[in-house]
């Protein structure tokens, strides 16, 4: 072994014999069988680093025929990182490494712990600069009283590249279609009465169309663990009143009534308003493009011991086998690309609110969307 200076992990490596040993002992145990079968790509390391065998997918990757000139090197030297030899001690030893999660993750797996990282990898190739954003996972793999770390890569760029193009887009697209709504209100104040019709009902368009960019906004937001919810105090009664009015000049409920049902009893709960109007929103359109000319669709609500029960009803019946997939995240029956309503409803509802979405379908009864949400959110349950 030789010694080098280090900033951040050990720069010491073992003879490529040792590697060679180890890679043999690697092939004799025929996990590597499983490792090539795996799309990720994939490197064995050894307590130094060092990789000791890798898949199929990599070689691919870097379009080698064997693993024979990758042999003993470490992560960073095979991706060609550019901080990879600043220092002779190799990958994992300069200042910039201190920052990178690959060596932290391996370190972590070294140390008896399975570990996921993110790793924003600068790289050069043939004299270019790539930028790669990888997930990487390191975990401990003992064989013959040794210890060896299963590093798995996966190159998450593009996911990265469309999270960013799709902030810029959305905050872009808002600014504009916002000011034009501000824009069409203040015509329609000013407008002669023989105008004034057209351009309040382009204003209340453009205040649907802003709504439903918000409402794809968070969505994807909150597929991203990238949502903040912000509790207020709320009555349930007047929520319901005002998602009635709302919806009541939406398109989808022409020569249809919109009818919230009375309510009584305590009906106060803690909650983001606007995710559930997003949940309510969705519940009352999917309602009135199910209803036809001359039905009613109802919105009600009930106070349920510690909840808050939210329902939408319309005289319609679903098939069984649409019942069976309804939350399902691209399912619809209203043709591709659509779907994303009901899976909205289920996300906002359970994984940022602590409530519970459900439905009933029966001849008897109609169809009946419900949201049953705590009176107190799960953040005022820890601080009590």
């Amino acid at each position: 072994m030789s010694r080098f200076t280090t900033f951040f992990a050990p720069a010491e490596r073992v003879a490529q014999s040792v590697v060679l040993r180890q890679r043999e002992a690697l092939e004799q145990s025929k996990t590597t069988r499983l490792v090539d079968a795996v799309p990720q790509l994939i490197m064995v390391l050894n307590a130094q680093r060092q990789l000791v065998y890798c898949n199929l997918a990599l070689l691919q990757m870097l379009n080698l025929d064997s693993m024979d000139a990758i042999l003993g090197k470490r992560p960073g030297e095979i991706l060609s990182c550019i901080h990879a030899n600043r220092l002779p001690g190799g990958c994992g030893t300069s200042e910039f490494c201190t920052k990178c999660g690959a060596v932290q993750a391996i370190i972590s797996s070294l140390n008896g712990h399975r570990d996921i990282q993110e790793c924003h990898l600068l790289r050069s190739v043939n004299g270019r600069i790539e930028a790669l954003d990888l997930s990487v996972s390191a975990t401990p793999f003992p064989l013959d009283s040794e210890s060896f770390t299963v590093f798995c890569v996966t190159d998450v760029s593009h996911e990265k590249r469309r999270r960013a193009l799709e902030r810029t887009f959305f905050h872009d697209i808002l600014n504009h279609a916002g000011g034009l709504r501000g824009l069409l209100g203040l015509l329609a104040e000013d407008a002669p009465e023989t105008m004034r019709e057209e351009l309040n009902l382009a204003h209340t368009q453009f205040k649907y169309l802003v709504e439903e960019i918000i409402s794809q906004k968070d969505l994807m937001a909150a597929e991203s663990d990238e949502l903040t919810p912000h509790f207020i105090q709320l009555n349930g009664d007047d929520v319901i009143k005002v998602m009635a009015s709302t919806y009541s000049s939406h398109e989808a409920a022409s020569g249809k009534l919109i009818r919230a049902e009375p309510a009584e009893g305590d009906l106060s709960l803690h909650t983001d308003y606007n995710l559930l109007c997003r949940i309510l929103g969705n519940m009352l359109k999917n309602a009135l493009e199910a209803t036809s000319p001359g039905e009613i669709v109802s919105i009600s609500c009930k106070a349920d011991q510690d909840a808050v029960v939210f329902s939408v009803r319309n005289p319609g019946v679903m098939p069984p086998d649409v019942q069976l997939q309804v939350f399902k995240r691209s399912f619809s029956t209203k043709g591709k690309d659509r779907g994303l309503g009901t899976f909205s409803m289920k996300l906002f509802a359970e994984r940022y609110l602590g409530g519970e979405v459900s439905f009933i379908s029966q001849p008897d009864r109609g169809t009946i969307f419900m949201v049953r949400l705590p009176r107190h959110a799960a953040c005022d349950l820890a601080t009590t």
